[in-house]
């Protein structure tokens, strides 16, 4: 008990940390808007800081102004930048900037000669979502008189709109079995996300949440390594543990 309270003390504290920073942001920018409310410019940085919520007005009220985000694309590709790994992964709890999903994806199909399909999709933005796209794109060829066996390694476990496409497929092909290893939980508090993650369990597909073997395994066979050992972050296996208790409570 002492461990899990110290946990949740920590956590409160990068919360309250966060929440301090952010409200900062917002002060300089309130003061750039007193200044410049003759002509209502703001620099860009601040912009950027507080999502486009600028002090544009003689009253200095925040008024939010649209971000244009760059065109969709699915990109695919066959290993993942170190970088991009360590930070994309890392299973924290405050996934600040991680505004993408990667997944990377074994496929087996059983009396063929094609061996094992290996490779790896990252969306971003909005529109299909690496998820769906894994069906259009890495099983393009699908053979329903075949068996496939599916595992996928995600930065985040599937939205509740994934979650019920997925749901959909695996109805349909019933020669497909899926198996979801996640770094995260995506936004699990919610109603809507947990009954996703239900229908997807119920529906036979095995969700897991990646121990630090997986994060390890993952490296090996998906990053481009240079044959360089991974150094997994100090709470990585506490991490685990705490999303591992969640998930079980979701799908209990």
């Amino acid at each position: 008990m002492a461990d899990k309270s110290n946990l949740l003390m920590k956590r409160k504290e990068k919360e309250d940390k966060e929440a301090t920073e952010v409200t900062k942001d917002v002060q300089e920018v309130k003061k750039e808007g007193e200044k410049t409310k003759n002509n209502g410019e703001v620099p860009a940085n601040k912009a950027a800081a507080t999502g486009g919520a600028v002090a544009n007005d003689q009253n200095g009220d925040f008024q939010v102004q649209p971000i244009e985000l760059p065109p969709f694309e699915i990109i695919t590709g066959d290993r993942i930048d170190p970088f991009i790994f360590k930070f994309q992964f890392k299973n924290v709890e405050y996934s600040s900037g991680r505004n993408k999903t990667i997944l990377c994806y074994l496929v087996h199909k059983e009396k063929t000669n094609d061996g094992l399909l290996r490779g790896y999709l990252e969306d971003e933005h909005t529109s299909t979502h690496a998820e769906e796209a894994f069906f259009t794109q890495c099983l393009p060829d699908y053979d329903p008189a075949l068996k496939y066996t599916v595992t996928w390694y995600v930065t985040s476990s599937p939205c509740s709109a994934c979650a019920k496409k997925i749901a959909e497929v695996l109805r349909a092909r019933k020669n497909v079995r899926l198996t979801i290893f996640s770094a995260r939980l995506f936004w699990w508090e919610e109603a809507e996300i947990q009954a996703g993650l239900r229908a997807l369990h119920s529906g036979g597909c095995k969700l897991r949440i990646m121990k630090p073997l997986d994060f390890s395994y993952m490296w090996d066979t998906f990053v481009e390594n240079d044959e360089q050992p991974l150094n997994l972050w100090e709470d990585c296996k506490e991490n685990y543990e705490y999303y591992h208790e969640k998930l079980a409570d979701i799908l209990q």
